[in-house]
Parts: C-alpha cells; sequence; structure tokens
C-alpha cells in the first residue's frame, strides 16, 4: 500500500558564508536553523558541524554526505558565499537543490551584514548554467518550517513515486487509446513500475476465497443499502475485493487500473465499481478503464493531501454558469460520499444497456475546493492539464457519482483547451487545492504544464 512506501525526506542542510562575512550571528543561526527544521516530522536533517567558508571545507562536506543517500540539498546562506562552494556541492551530489536566503538585519548606515539574498542570485545563475534543479525561499528561521513544508512536500512525493507499483489488470477497453501508456517513460520519469494481471488470475483468485474470509468484510458490504442489487450479486462483489486485496498483497502494489468493461459483466455477471471504491478507501488507489495514466494522477494527488481522488469523465458545461459536470459509473470512494447522504450498492447504469447487473456504488460527491486535472502524454512528452474550482453542492443527476464544479477558469476556454490540444477523457478531481504543489512537480521532473489563463485575464 501507498502508506508503506512513504519515507522521511533525509535533509542535506549546509549552511553557507564566505569568511568575512561570517560571525557570531552566523553561528546562531546555524544551530537554530537546524532546531527549527527538525519540527518538520516528515524530514530527518543531516549536517556537518561547521559552516562551509571555502572551497576545501565544501569537499569536507561532500565527503561528509558521501554515503547517507540524501534526497534534497539545503544550502542555506548564513551571509555572501562565493559560487565556487556551490559548484562544488552540486556537482557532487545528485540531489535536488533548495537555496535559502535569511532576511537582512535592519540598515544604519553601517557595513551590509549578510548579504543573503545576493548570494542566492549569484548562486541561482551558477546552478542554471549547470543545469542543475533548484528551489529558491526566503525566510527567516522562525518562519521556515511553514514557508519550507510545501518544497519538502512536493520532494516527498517525487521519492515515493520511485517505489510505487500499479497492477495493470487486463488490457485496455475497447477503442480507449487514450489508456494507452508509455511504460518506459513512465518508469524513467517518475520510477513508477506497472505489473500486468491477467482477468484469469484474479477470477481463479476470487473463486478461491473461502467462507471464513468472505464473512470477516461482509458486514462492510452489508450495512450499505442495496437498490436492487442481488446476494449473489453482493457475493461476487466481496470476492473480487478479496482477491483485488489478495494480488496488491502477492505483487507489493499500491494502486490498480483495471480493464473493468466488458468481460466482468459478460462472464463473471457483475461490474466491479464497488470493489474499486472500497479499495480506493482503503488506500489502494484505483482508476477504471485500465487507464495507468489516470491511476499515476489519482496517486500524486493522494500522496498530496492524502484525499482519495476522484476518477472521472468531464460530461457536461454550461457557459453561462461557468460551470462543468463531472462523473463516473459508481466506483468513487465512499470518503467522497455528500455530507448528509447515504451511498446505495445499485445496478450498473451501462452493461448491457443499464440496470441490468450490479454492483456500483452510488451517490452524489461533497462539495468544496477541488483541483481538476489530467495526466497523460502529448506531443513533447508527458504534460498535465491543471485548473482549479469549487465542487457545489450536487443531487443524484445521474446513476453513479455525480459533481457539478464552478471553475476558478473560464470554462469556455478550457473545454477549447481539451478539444483542440488532444488531451485524453478522463480527469482526476481532488478535494483540496494542489495546484501550487502540482505546478512545482511538474517543474522538478520536466512534465510539460498546461494552464489556462482565469477569468479576468481572458478579458484583457
Amino acid at each position: 500500500m501507498i502508506s508503506e512506501k512513504q519515507e522521511k525526506l533525509k535533509i542535506a542542510y549546509i549552511p553557507l558564508a564566505k569568511g568575512s562575512w561570517l560571525n557570531d550571528r552566523g553561528y546562531k543561526t546555524r544551530e537554530q536553523s537546524i532546531e527549527e527544521l527538525k519540527r518538520n516530522p516528515g524530514v530527518d536533517i543531516v549536517a556537518p558541524d561547521f559552516i562551509a567558508t571555502n572551497d576545501d571545507e565544501a569537499y569536507q562536506a561532500c565527503e561528509y554526505f558521501k554515503y547517507m543517500h540524501v534526497d534534497v540539498i539545503l544550502i542555506q546562506f548564513i551571509g555572501f558565499a562565493p559560487g565556487s562552494i556551490v559548484a562544488i556541492l552540486a556537482t557532487a551530489i545528485a540531489a535536488p537543490v533548495v537555496l535559502w536566503s535569511i532576511p537582512e538585519v535592519p540598515m544604519t548606515g553601517g557595513r551590509l551584514e549578510i548579504n543573503s539574498f545576493c548570494a542566492s542570485n549569484l548562486n541561482a545563475f551558477i546552478l542554471t548554467k549547470l543545469k542543475r534543479k533548484y528551489k529558491y525561499i526566503f525566510s527567516s528561521v522562525e518562519s521556515v518550517s511553514e514557508k519550507i513544508a510545501p518544497v519538502f512536500r512536493v520532494l516527498s512525493v517525487i521519492k515515493t513515486l520511485r517505489r510505487i507499483k500499479i497492477g495493470l489488470v487486463g488490457s485496455r477497453v475497447p477503442g480507449f487509446y487514450t489508456s494507452n501508456f508509455n511504460e518506459l517513460e513512465l518508469r524513467r520519469i517518475l520510477g513508477v513500475e506497472v505489473q500486468y494481471i491477467t482477468l484469469l488470475e484474479v477470477i481463479h483468485v476470487a473463486d478461491q476465497i473461502n467462507s471464513e474470509e468472505i464473512d470477516k468484510v461482509l458486514p462492510r458490504f452489508i450495512s450499505i443499502e442495496r437498490d436492487q442489487v442481488t446476494d449473489e450479486e453482493l457475493l461476487k462483489s466481496v470476492r473480487l475485493y478479496l482477491s483485488f486485496r489478495k494480488l496488491a498483497i502477492k505483487y507489493h502494489l499500491d494502486a490498480y487500473a483495471i480493464k473493468c468493461w466488458s468481460e466482468f459483466g459478460d462472464i463473471y455477471g457483475i461490474g466491479v465499481c464497488s470493489c474499486l471504491s472500497f479499495l480506493s478507501t482503503d488506500g489502494i488507489i484505483c482508476a477504471c478503464e485500465s487507464d495507468i495514466n489516470g491511476s499515476v494522477n489519482m496517486i500524486i494527488n493522494y500522496l498530496l493531501c492524502s484525499q482519495v481522488p476522484f476518477f472521472c469523465d468531464f460530461i457536461s458545461y454550461d457557459e453561462k454558469d461557468n460551470s462543468g459536470i463531472v462523473w463516473h459509473c459508481g466506483a468513487a470512494s465512499e470518503t467522497l460520499c455528500k455530507t448528509n447522504c447515504m451511498g446505495k450498492l445499485c445496478k450498473h447504469g451501462s452493461i448491457d444497456g443499464g440496470n441490468k447487473k450490479g454492483v456500483t456504488y452510488e451517490f452524489p460527491l461533497k462539495s468544496g475546493p477541488v483541483t481538476f486535472c489530467s495526466f497523460g502524454e502529448g506531443n513533447k512528452g508527458h504534460r498535465l492539464l491543471l485548473t482549479t474550482g469549487n465542487a457545489l453542492d450536487t443531487k443524484q443527476l445521474i446513476k453513479g457519482n455525480p459533481l457539478i464544479i464552478k471553475f476558478d477558469i473560464d470554462v469556455k476556454k478550457l473545454v477549447e483547451t481539451i478539444i483542440y490540444q488532444g488531451f485524453a477523457h478522463h480527469y482526476v478531481v481532488v478535494h483540496n487545492n494542489n495546484y501550487d504543489d502540482l505546478i512545482d512537480l511538474c517543474k522538478w521532473l520536466d512534465i510539460e504544464i498546461v494552464t489556462v489563463k482565469d477569468c479576468q485575464e481572458n478579458k484583457v
């Protein structure tokens, strides 16, 4: 499971100052900075016992970190520092770099005392020429935990992705070329591994589930109101759910992309929507219709905010209200259910023409701020379409899981971007504003970012 793959970031903290700019204040700043950084529970701070002031000490720092496998180089400019120190560090340590400048002390007509921002300016130039990825923050020591937390959060997601394994169950569904993916390119960019699993194995494992195993999870299923779902369909759904759980353990999976039609309905007699809902709630994130890129998109957003995302289609929009409706058949996690609403296990709205076979988990989704995005391949490699909005109070407009979103951008421009830039028809909606974090993640990983200018800018 994803939660088992998350580890602390190991931060190589390196304070710098040219000897002529180092004073007692600098040593005190170093000690305070280390203590403040340690307040972040998701990181492990490692630091040499000195402030690097010259090239020799830069090499000493490199030797200190040599076998530590650090994830981030955090360079704090306690005073002005020449560019050669950072050039040495960045060349020797293959990790993302964060430059940290601290505020200048009050100027009273005397000597400039810290000159920290100018040092970042100089060294940002050097890192750019070295083609090294970096992030810049400006913060007092007292505020650094808050200011740097988003940087650590994004880098932690990138680290975790390198350990993620997704189970692809079956092939893509008929005609859904949008579910195709570039396996090795995903592995190169994100480190995500794909495990191929046949539908035959899923059914075989499901058939071997014994009554004792079923009895342990059955209360979870029967506690939910049913609408025409038979006992036989419910039992088959339980078996499939347990089969997916067993295979996740067998193959060390964190997520699935599942060929949910047509074989499950044609041969096994039910749809798998409710199984996907329960699995996602359990932390085994599931995308429908064999969409590996959709599963990756869900995983990234889940790691950023610990909210289970919604895998969906964008089915309708209204230019007057600047809104759109997203929807899928009934596989949304129950954590997304509308407040004061009870979901139902229902017949599938599409299989065999609709209302013939179970089992979906139907409810409208909850309201609140959301991020709307699509991840996949464009003409220049992988790309992310990204915008935000507010999920509105939504009724059960259609069978499955509907949600109305009032977008923060011009919905007409959004639709034109989707259509004319050829984005796939699957989207991920997460109930959190992940916009800035996703922008940063794409920059670190060289993923193209596609956004739509906000309504006010479009009027200019």
